[in-house]
């Protein structure tokens, strides 16, 4: 140490400036004022680089030795790569540490010069450089390869994935487990996800982390199910690729999935709304179970369509073969498909016709192929062709009101729901009764119109039915079996409708098989009747019965009635009184007569009477 001595002067400034020689660092001190100082002249040694060893991946590994600080605290050091930043672990100048080994990563393939700076306070020592020649850099992309490029669908194919420099050597440091994200395939269109078997054998799906075991860069199926086992369900082109990060797939793995036979049939018609009877093409496409079109499916094959129904007229729906012919549904129909789809049309099958309005569901059937979904196909009515009369009762009972429904049907049954608003229909078919009693109809407003007179009803999609004693509402008088037609002047009813008029309650005496002698008999000639000019001495004779309030014979009244036949002064009754019997018709076996006087004018009334029975009258004149 060498030692200055003041003089107490103005201030004397003295430097030494040592410069560096064989790596070591400048110093240099200083001193100013009076009194005694003293000063020392050392230096910050340059650190050594020992080793700079290149490794596969991009690595390479750094060591130094330390340098002994030439005061108090601690020496740092960082390093340059190529007079830039290194990465890694290895410390840099902004931020300095007291490693003396670390290791650079993501090195580009080549030769790299490195030199490790020391720094102490504001000192610096920068030691010698070294160079390192990387041959295989670090991993940048994946290749993948399979065991096969012509994968069926849901087959297996074994990837085999290699890590990758940028110089497309392996990157044989990649290894252990690694988080792959696999694309370039899409769901099947039954929405089957293309899987990737990870290393413990769980079928991860397209776009998750699956987790890969590498080996020496390199990643293989183990056991036949792990470890890179691809399936994949859409037929047709794929390009899979795999990323990590950064780390993607250039050259994906081209693969040409095939179909698997068909194992079903999907419908689609090409109006989903068409007329009764109209023609409706059909296109038949065979699928396997992902979902794809079952290419390998040609020629000709026999289906069985179901699912539709006759039409309320009976006619059968059809669907065309491919020699043109119309197959009822439920049996066999050749149809002939071109990779796996058929198009209805002329020699190709599939025009498909039905008749009852309405929805329903189509399907076709082939051994084992079935339609798991059936095409739903709504058909509407044609225009009115006719009308159908149906009853609330097979079996009305005379003079009581039933219900008589209208409804306009298309040709094939079906009832034409656009015949709506006020129709005018003109009813026949039935009698009138022995009282003379005529069948009825009542109209929309409520009026009650005779059979063979229009009678304006209301029709709502098709249909004129009874509403509040109205629009409808009908009363048969004669007893026994009828049947009733109906027509607006252009629709008729083709099936008159079939009804059996029962007899109503007994309620009444009547006269039955009235003759007489002379004179003219007033008709009807039932429950009152008007005989004229009948004569003197002249006679009448009749059975008497029980009938209903419409004078229908009623039978089986249950216990024998006594029928007392009588007559104003003047004129004679025989044969009175008369028996009714208890069972069979209710009518007299035996007839009274009555006589007229032998001379001048007369009129007469003649009564047959039973108590609980409305009384018969016959007035007879002369």
């Amino acid at each position: 140490m060498k030692r200055v001595r003041g003089t107490g002067l103005a201030a004397t400034l003295l430097a030494a400036l040592v410069v560096a020689v064989g790596g070591n660092a400048l110093a240099y001190f200083s001193s100013a004022g009076s009194g005694t100082a003293s000063a020392a002249v050392t230096n910050l040694t340059a650190p050594s680089l020992s080793a700079a060893t290149p490794a596969v991946g991009g690595t390479v590994t750094l060591s130094w030795g330390a340098v002994t600080p030439p005061g108090t605290g601690s020496v740092t050091y960082f390093v340059t790569r190529d007079g830039g930043n290194p990465a890694g672990n290895c410390p840099t100048a902004a931020a300095p540490t007291t490693v003396i080994t670390c290791k650079d990563a993501g090195v580009a393939v080549g030769e790299h010069t490195y030199r490790v700076t020391a720094q102490w306070m504001t000192w610096t020592a920068a030691g010698g450089t070294k160079t390192a020649n990387v041959t295989v850099g670090e991993t940048t992309k994946f290749t993948i390869s399979g065991s096969t490029a012509t994968p069926a669908v849901g087959g297996s194919v074994n990837l085999t994935i290699t890590a990758k420099d940028a110089n497309n050597s392996t990157v044989t440091t990649y290894t252990g487990s690694h988080s792959l994200v696999f694309s370039g395939a899409s769901a099947s269109p039954a929405n089957n996800a293309p899987t990737v078997a990870n290393a413990s054998g769980t079928a991860v799906a397209f776009g998750n982390a699956t987790v890969l075991t590498f080996s020496a860069g390199v990643a293989t199926i183990t056991s036949s199910t792990k470890n890179g086992v691809l399936k994949i369900y859409k037929a047709g082109p794929a390009n899979v690729a795999a990323s990590e990060s950064s780390v993607t797939t250039p050259t994906p793995l081209a693969l040409t999935v095939s179909p698997a036979a068909a194992s079903k049939y999907v419908l689609a018609a090409a109006n989903a709304t068409p007329a009764a009877g109209a023609t409706d093409n059909l296109t038949i496409t065979a699928q396997d179970t992902y979902g794809n079109t079952a290419t390998s499916h040609v020629g000709s094959h026999s289906l069985v369509f179901s699912g539709a129904s006759a039409s309320p007229g009976g006619n059968l729906p059809t669907v065309s073969n491919s020699s043109g012919a119309e197959i009822a549904f439920g049996s066999a129909t050749a149809i002939e498909f071109s990779a796996g789809v058929a198009l209805g049309g002329e020699g190709v099958g599939g025009t498909m016709r039905l008749f009852k309005g309405g929805s329903t569901a189509v399907k076709a059937t082939e051994g084992s192929i079935t339609t798991p979904t059936a095409v739903t196909v709504t058909v509407s009515p044609d225009p009115a062709s006719k009308l159908l009369l149906t009853s609330s009762t097979a079996t009305p009972v005379a003079a009581a009101n039933f219900n008589l429904t209208t409804t306009a049907q298309d040709t094939y049954g079906n009832t034409a729901t656009t015949y709506t608003g006020a129709k005018n229909v003109t009813f026949s078919g039935a009698s009138a009764s022995p009282s003379g009693a005529l069948p009825t109809v009542v109209d929309n407003a409520g009026t009650v119109v005779n059979f063979g007179s229009a009678t304006a009803l209301t029709f709502s999609a098709g249909v004129a039915a009874v509403a509040g004693s109205k629009n409808g509402y009908a009363k048969l008088t004669k007893a026994g079996v009828t049947s009733v037609s109906a027509t607006d002047g252009t629709l008729t009813t083709p099936t008159p409708l079939a009804l059996t008029v029962l007899v109503g309650s007994a309620s009444k005496l009547a006269f039955t098989e009235l003759v007489a002698s002379a004179g003219s008999i007033g008709s009807p000639c039932l429950f009152t009747c008007a005989i004229t000019a009948l004569g003197n001495s002249g006679t009448v004779k009749a059975d008497v019965s029980i009938t209903d309030s419409a004078g229908n014979v009623v039978s089986n009244i249950g216990a024998a009635k006594s029928v007392g036949v009588t007559v104003t002064t003047g004129g004679t009754i025989t044969g009175s009184p008369l028996a009714i019997p208890a069972s069979g018709p209710a009518v007299s076996a035996t007839e009274f007569t009555y006589t007229a006087p032998a001379s001048g004018a007369f009129t007469h009334t003649i009564t047959a009477a039973l108590s609980g029975y409305s009384s018969a009258t016959a007035t007879v004149s002369k």
